[in-house]
């Protein structure tokens, strides 16, 4: 059977919902198993602008969409791509408005989910983190959690002594 017309359907505008699904075996440290959604090419969703560097006029397409950097004023395009944070060829930003600029590189993008399963498969307890560090979560044998309305921007997980099997979706 062929997809119905306009398939893929479009991102939602105004909202992104990524959509992040991983399966494995946990070990007994969260390093591990320890997942953040930007990385995962399946569950980003936002498309990085190209770097422009500072004072450029030269034109930049993006998507079919040029974005003229010359232009007064500004020429934009609609819809993805909206960027990803700072690109590590630029400062990185300060703190304060008199504090000196520092070296340091610029934070990796993230995104966020605000649903997340995760599922037992396995016979041991298997503990959730989003830090981690700490243990936000135990599931026993064949439990599912499901957390709502929570805000993270990836995951890890561990096991209890035995190496249970796990299952997250992330949207």
């Amino acid at each position: 059977m062929a997809f119905p017309q306009g398939w893929p359907p479009r991102a939602a505008s105004g909202r992104r919902s990524i959509r992040f699904y991983r399966t494995g075996t946990a070990t007994a440290n969260y390093d591990s198993n320890a997942f953040l959604f930007y990385d995962d090419i399946g569950a980003n969703v936002v498309a990085p602008l190209p770097y422009v560097a500072p004072g450029s006029v030269t034109p930049v397409h993006v998507g079919g969409v040029a974005f003229d950097t010359a232009a007064s004023p500004p020429v934009y395009g609609s819809g993805s791509p909206s960027g990803t944070g700072q690109n590590a060829k630029d400062a990185a930003p300060r703190e304060h408005a008199n504090a000196p600029y520092t070296s340091e590189a610029a934070p990796k993008p993230q995104i966020w989910a605000n649903t997340i399963v995760v599922r037992n498969k396995g016979a041991g307890a298997l503990f959730i983190s989003f830090d981690g560090t700490n243990d936000h979560g135990r599931l026993l044998a064949g439990e599912v959690r499901e957390f709502r309305q929570r805000y993270e921007a990836g995951i890890a997980i561990k096991g209890d002594g035995a190496t249970p099997d796990f299952e997250i979706e992330a949207w």
